[in-house]
Formats: C-alpha cells, sequence, structure tokens
C-alpha cells in the first residue's frame, strides 16, 4: 500500500528535531497532535483524542530511529485501541499529507481521506456532493404524467 507526501515518515526535514528519535512524544507534541485530531482518525470513529493512542502512521524503528518514522507531529496520529490495532496487523494502511490529512486504504483498495477534526470524505466524487433529504415541500404538487401511466418504480 502507499504512502504519503513524506514516505519516510520525517516530514520533509533533514535532521531530526528534538524529542523526535524518541518513541513516546513529549507532552508539547502529544498536545498539539491530540487537538489537532479532535478523536480517532479512523473514518467515522468518534472515539475522543483523550481516550486514544498515538500512532507512528510510518512505524518507528526501536533498532534504528533515524531510520523509521520520526516521532513528530506530521507521523503521529489519535487511534482508538481497536482501530490501531487494525492498522497494526495491515487490515488498512494509512498515509498523512500535508496540514493533517490521512489517506486511508484498505486491503481491498478502498480509499477514504479524514481530515483534521474528524471530516471524512471517500475518494469517488459522488460522495463529495452534499445527501440531501428529498422530501417535497408542502408546495410541491404531485408529478403527473400526460400518458395515463404509473410512474416507472
Amino acid at each position: 500500500m502507499g504512502r504519503g507526501r513524506r514516505p519516510d515518515g520525517h516530514g520533509g526535514l533533514a535532521t531530526p528535531p528534538d524529542g523526535a528519535l524518541q518513541y513516546r512524544p513529549d507532552a508539547a507534541t502529544d498536545a498539539m497532535v491530540r487537538t489537532r485530531d479532535g478523536h480517532c482518525r479512523f473514518p467515522g470513529c468518534s472515539v475522543p483524542a483523550a481516550r486514544c493512542q498515538l500512532d507512528h502512521v510510518v512505524p518507528f524503528s526501536h533498532r534504528n530511529p533515524r531510520a523509521g518514522g520520526w516521532t513528530i507531529v506530521s507521523n503521529l496520529q489519535c487511534l482508538c485501541q481497536f482501530h490501531h490495532n487494525l492498522k497494526t496487523m495491515g487490515r488498512v494502511d494509512a498515509s498523512m499529507l500535508g496540514a493533517g490529512v490521512v489517506v486511508w486504504t484498505s486491503r481491498y483498495g478502498t480509499t477514504t481521506v479524514t481530515l483534521p477534526g474528524g471530516m471524512f470524505v471517500q475518494d469517488s466524487a459522488s460522495a463529495l456532493v452534499p445527501r440531501l433529504p428529498c422530501m417535497r415541500s408542502r408546495h410541491d404538487s404531485p408529478a403527473t404524467y400526460s400518458d395515463g401511466e404509473s410512474p416507472p418504480f
């Protein structure tokens, strides 16, 4: 499965900032990620960020921290334990783009994008059209058919 614009998990940085080579984020990084995300970043999940785990989008390498995904805001996301396990098991893949946008790809190829704050859209253009109820207002009159036949549905 693909990776985002920064497939190495280094956020476009040449050298790691302070704390980037440690597995656990410092308090400031933790707070920034939780504030940005608001809740679990998995599409449709509403578990609050305070109850989520912080996930390295590109996995952290305990053997060689400089080579793996760094512990920086642009490589961390909030995931509830269930969705963190789902990602760790390889059932879904996440790629982080700029501004905290996460692209989710299932092992079946379905793609969904989540934006910070919980908004999400699917990859098909038709999903971008607002879903409004199709109800007639009281001013509408029922459709009439000139040939006298019922509608085909």
